[in-house]
């Protein structure tokens, strides 16, 4: 069977790009399509020859981290693109409260190509977290412990309605504070991988490598000093990316003012990457934690760690940047 045709700006893989000032590391949204043009690999690489993302993937990429849920992913497609091109796929779990990572990588498994799945956003943690952390009002509180015993539909609506006004920064503040272990292991992946692979890429990516991916990049690029604007245009640079072909910046801008309905998520909201999101996200993280170096001791990132991905990580020109940011973290 045939790879379908593929026109010649056509993107397989989109909101692909090298994230800013890392090396080696890669972002995108979901990699499921390239499934579609790799039932046979030489087929596949001649239809695929003049595809950035499709090439880097399929032969310098050493380790993929898929931050989705099993529920997101198509899995025949996956499954064929990554057994065509000998990718071993590993599963995070969680170990009740250790927050070591279960990908083990070591000289032994240098030459292996891995896709490291990891579920970064778990729908109950943030409900959890958004019960116990974002509802002050005793009436609201009230009335979401009955609706949460008694009537489901009216337990998600008033989700929804909280969601929508906490916002994507709200979903990120979740993540961070919910997703300690999964976020950690996605470091240290990261790290033992570039220790151990001289030459191969890394990539990162979720459904729109925007939200999950954009967590995970900046939680690196912090670790590196790299300095806010630079983390915050990286991260709103996806909104362009994704933007659908007939949308403008103006029509984004005006979906998103628009009040959305009650019990309604905003999903046209959350599919952007506003600056102000990231921007609130990092503001958070130093709220909370008092420094980003902070947060990620909190996680089980902690200096060992940093130091070692600074070794691997870091771009040759950014040596004494690194020096001047670290104290400001």
């Amino acid at each position: 069977m045939s790879s379908p045709s593929r026109s010649e700006n056509e993107e397989i893989v989109r909101n692909f790009r090298k994230a800013a000032k890392l090396k080696r590391i890669y972002r995108c949204a979901s990699t499921d399509d390239l499934g579609k043009f790799s039932s046979d690999v030489d087929e596949a690489r001649g239809s695929l020859e003049n595809d950035i993302a499709a090439n880097i993937i399929f032969n310098k990429a050493g380790l993929i981290l898929d931050l989705r849920s099993s529920s997101e992913r198509n899995e025949d497609l996956a499954r064929k693109w990554m057994s065509n091109h000998e990718f071993e796929v590993l599963v995070h779990s969680r170990n009740g409260n250790s927050k070591e990572s279960s990908f083990n990588y070591n000289n032994n498994d240098a030459f292996k190509r891995i896709v490291y799945r990891i579920d970064v956003l778990s729908p109950q943690r943030l409900f959890d977290y958004m019960a116990k952390n974002w509802i002050d009002d005793s009436i609201q509180k009230a009335s979401y412990t009955f609706a949460s015993i008694f009537d489901t539909q009216k337990l998600h609506e008033q989700r929804m309605d909280i969601l929508n006004e906490k916002g994507i920064q709200g979903t990120y503040e979740a993540m961070l504070q919910t997703s300690d272990e999964e976020l950690s292991s996605a470091l240290k992946a990261i790290t033992t991988y570039l220790e151990n692979n001289s030459s191969g890429d890394v990539i990162v990516h979720c459904v729109q490598g925007k939200d999950r991916t954009g967590l995970v990049i900046m939680l690196c690029q912090s670790i590196l000093g790299i300095d806010d604007d630079t983390i915050i245009e990286d991260y709103h640079k996806s909104e362009q990316l994704l933007r659908k072909k007939e949308e403008s910046a103006a029509m984004v801008s005006v979906v998103n003012s628009q009040k959305p309905k009650k019990g309604k998520l905003n999903k046209a909201f959350f599919r952007v990457s506003p600056r102000e999101a990231m921007i609130e996200t990092l503001a958070f993280l130093r709220r909370e934690h008092g420094t980003i170096h902070n947060y990620l001791d909190f996680i089980g990132f902690d200096k060992s760690w940093r130091e070692r991905f600074l070794t691997v990580a870091n771009e040759k020109d950014m040596g004494t940047r690194v020096s001047q940011r670290q104290s400001k973290l």
